[in-house]
């Protein structure tokens, strides 16, 4: 979804959430837009492939792994539980949705949620997402 599709889907009905493609590894300005319009509209955002990066449902990449890795080792954490606590810090709109068939998996993606990374950590993560 674009900007512009928002736009379209509000003159027809309320949207109360937008489901998209966005995460860490995934770098798009027109996501970025709209996760910043479903903000300020006070919309969900629900992002898909949080943790799979630019390689979608094939895994993760490794273009931020050394970054990812090392907050994951400050906080002794998974990378995967870091990709989720990154997306959930982009606002209280944003809701993961990490899929998982692994009861351990979903324990670890519950987990993440309460992992708080610090303004250095985002600036750090942000920036590699950036490159």
């Amino acid at each position: 979804m674009e900007p512009r599709h928002l736009a379209e889907a509000e003159a027809v009905a309320p949207v109360a959430a937008v489901q998209n493609r966005y995460g860490l590894g995934f770098h798009d300005p027109a996501t970025d837009e709209l996760l910043a319009l479903c903000r300020d509209r006070g919309i969900a955002f629900v992002p898909f492939y949080a943790i799979a990066g630019e390689a979608g449902p094939e895994g993760t990449d490794d273009a931020h792994a050394a970054e990812v890795r090392a907050v994951a080792a400050a906080h002794g954490a998974s990378p995967a539980q870091v990709r989720i606590a990154w997306t959930l810090h982009q606002g209280p709109h944003v809701l993961a949705i990490p899929g998982t068939g692994n009861p351990d998996h979903l324990v670890e993606n519950v987990a993440a949620g309460a992992l708080r990374l610090t303004e250095e950590e985002l600036t750090r993560l942000d920036t590699a997402r950036r490159r």
